[in-house]
């Protein structure tokens, strides 16, 4: 199991998201160099941080699945939390985690079409081997059955998919549903929900605004 790949992409994201090289509305620099730090010491003292037998907790990886505009995003209506919220899952020792992100993605939306949307490239970024992660958060996963409480150290990506494809729903989703970033920001107030709204609200106005004649 290698970790190293993943410390790599944590120490891009601190480069790019973590210091606000692209601000939005409600960045937070303790928030995000919090998460980052306590993510990061996570993977460098756990050797097992992949694998979901590791009693603290596991690394996970999800994708904000948006179309090509950056203009709509595709929901899940999680089964067991009943809550909105972005596609992914357990990489299950995969140290690939932007492909473990894109495997969820894909399995959840039934869309084998899903890609990996390096829009760090678009912004004039020097292109990087991997991905770089569009946001990370840490949360606390509640006892259930044989399952002890854990935390979730979760790497986000963000994809990219055709809205106009037909979506099957699985049985981990209650409904699957594309949305404005307005409705989709109606729909929760989760915190961690509402920090990649805005981020890509910023990502899209620094992608597609174009300037004043």
């Amino acid at each position: 199991m290698h970790r190293h790949k993943l410390l790599e992409l944590l120490d891009a994201y601190e480069q790019t998201w973590a210091r606000g090289v692209l601000a939005w509305s409600t960045f937070d620099a303790g928030e995000e160099l919090g998460n980052l730090n306590r993510l990061r010491d996570f993977v460098r003292r756990e050797p097992h941080c992949l694998e979901r037998s590791c009693v603290e907790g596991h690394i996970t990886a999800s994708a904000l699945v948006t179309d090509p505009h950056c203009e709509k995003v595709l929901l899940t209506l999680h089964a067991k939390l009943n809550k909105w919220l972005q596609l992914g899952g357990h990489v299950d020792s995969d140290s690939d985690i932007p492909y473990s992100a894109l495997r969820e993605a894909q399995e959840e939306s039934g869309r084998s079409e899903v890609r990996l949307f390096s829009y760090e490239t678009l912004w004039g970024m020097p292109a990087m081997e991997e991905p770089l992660p569009f946001d990370i958060d840490i949360h606390l996963i509640p006892a259930r059955k044989q399952d002890p409480q854990h935390f979730h150290f979760d790497v986000r990506f963000l994809c990219s998919l055709d809205p106009g494809l037909p979506l099957v729903i699985s049985e981990e989703s209650h409904d699957l549903r594309w949305l404005s970033l307005d409705d989709a920001q109606s729909l929760t107030d989760e915190r961690s929900m509402q920090r990649q709204f805005f981020k890509l609200q910023a990502l899209r106005e620094k992608l597609f605004s174009r300037p004043s004649p």
